[in-house]
């Protein structure tokens, strides 16, 4: 964005007027002003003291709780700050990056392809400048970005850095791809590792961003963050433990790398609305073969629809394979012995919303006076096994659902406006088995489940003033 465009927008947020910040800086407004237009550049010799004494400046009239927030036009990644420190240091970082390339490029430095590459060293000053260097990517491109990346997704690993992180301004992230590659062994062979955070790291960068997850059959030994044609982020840690992060913006390398990368044998398990209609119209015996494999259990986060009937289906514009396809799976996970996971948010919403979520369909909107037959349908599914069979879990897992088989789970996830969906496919038991263990923890089988419990609560919801929230 420029050293000038970066001021004048710190200028902005700290609502102060360009005269004051001149003075602070021992500078004339004019002078100020030259810098601000790009007419002329602090000296090099100048650069530490500048940007430390900008950002002392800064900080004062910006730092309080969540501050970070004011920063979503210029830092669309960043991360809360602890102290006015913390902020002033991320403030400083972000001055001389801008300023070093505004140097370069005075001085004629080809930064396509310059002479040697840029590293980092520490945690603070990684998670500072990798913030820096995402964001101004993200403000500086208009077009589409293609993120590539080994990054720890589901592990602790980096959790220093990377779990500090967040992403904010997310109508700016909707142009950008994230391809996570993972390999399937290390990923269960460490599983000891992970927490239902691993699912809540899929669903955080699902709302900001296209994520795609990838499956290669032997591991990458980088971890990595490569933007397709601007950055390569490589990191690894130091026989001390320290963290490293070296930066490459050498176009002929990032071509060499991203190829290397693409040859690699990698497998696509995320499929998005449009994809997995056009395999089902492929193949419609999809759901035949995912019910023969027999479904374990569902993790109902979210309020699935699974009592809709056909006649509901008939004002929503898809294909009629994919609403067969989609009733026959809710069919099986209600008659078959499904252990079924449920959360009190999840009962409560569509009586609340009106919304019951019909997976490559959306929702389907139940008006007021729909509401309670539709919740009634259930109690012809209810018989003396219904205890087992059905789990309410008294927490707030995060916004998915889950349907897990032999080998096989299931990640569906969809947006707050029920048009953007991802479906992501594991190969694997590791997602039911840590699910079970996590949600087993805070399940509360309030009472035995029985008809009389289910009627009992319908009575309730029946005495309820709903209001028709959209």
């Amino acid at each position: 964005m420029g050293i000038g465009v970066l001021l004048e927008e710190l200028i902005c947020i700290a609502q102060t007027s360009k005269t004051d910040f001149a003075i602070s800086m021992n500078m004339t407004p004019s002078g100020l002003s030259k810098i601000l237009t790009g007419k002329r550049l602090p000296l090099f010799k100048e650069k530490r003291a500048f940007c430390r004494q900008a950002a002392n400046y800064f900080a004062e009239a910006i730092y309080c709780l969540g501050c970070y927030l004011k920063f979503e036009n210029i830092f669309p990644v960043i991360y809360d700050f602890s102290s006015k420190y913390e902020l002033e240091t991320f403030l400083a970082h972000a001055l001389e990056y801008e300023l070093d390339k505004g140097l370069s490029t005075e001085n004629d430095i080809n930064l396509d392809y310059p002479e040697r590459e840029t590293s980092f060293l520490g945690k603070k000053t990684i998670l500072n400048m990798l913030c820096v260097i995402v964001s101004d990517s993200i403000v500086n491109e208009n077009t589409p970005l293609e993120l590539y990346s080994t990054l720890p997704l589901f592990s602790r690993r980096y959790s220093d850095i990377f779990r500090r992180i967040k992403i904010i301004n997310s109508k700016k992230q909707k142009n950008i791809s994230f391809n996570h590659f993972f390999d399937m062994p290390s990923f269960e062979a460490t599983y000891e590792e992970y927490d239902i955070d691993a699912l809540s790291s899929i669903v955080k960068a699902q709302q900001y961003l296209d994520l795609n997850l990838w499956k290669i059959t032997k591991e990458i030994d980088s971890t990595f963050l490569l933007l397709k044609g601007q950055f390569l982020l490589l990191f690894s840690i130091q026989m001390d433990g320290t963290p490293l992060m070296v930066l490459i913006i050498h176009k002929g390398y990032l071509t060499v790398f991203f190829n290397s990368l693409m040859k690699k044998n990698v497998k696509k398990i995320s499929y998005n609305r449009n994809e997995v209609i056009s395999a089902l119209e492929a193949d419609p015996s999809l759901i035949d073969k995912l019910t023969d494999r027999h479904i374990d259990a569902v993790y109902n986060f979210i309020s699935i629809g699974y009592l809709i009937e056909q006649k509901e289906l008939e004002t929503i514009e898809s294909k009629e394979i994919v609403k067969k396809s989609i009733l026959k799976l809710f069919n099986d996970i209600l008659l078959k012995e499904t252990t079924f996971f449920v959360t009190i948010d999840a009962m409560m919403s569509i009586y609340a919303t009106g919304k019951a979520i019909v997976p490559l369909l959306g929702a389907v909107d139940l008006a007021p006076e729909q509401r309670i037959p539709y919740l009634k349908r259930f109690e012809s599914y209810i018989n003396e096994k219904s205890h087992d069979k059905i789990r309410i879990v008294n927490s707030e897992p995060p916004k998915v659902a889950v349907l897990c088989s032999q080998g096989l789970s299931l990640l569906y996830w969809i947006d707050h406006d029920y048009k953007s969906e991802k479906i992501h496919c594991f190969e694997t038991d590791m997602l039911n088995n840590l699910l079970n263990s996590e949600v087993a923890g805070s399940t509360q089988t309030i009472m035995d489940f029985s008809s009389d419990l289910w009627k009992y609560y319908i009575d309730e919801l029946s005495k309820t003033k709903i209001h028709n929230v959209q």
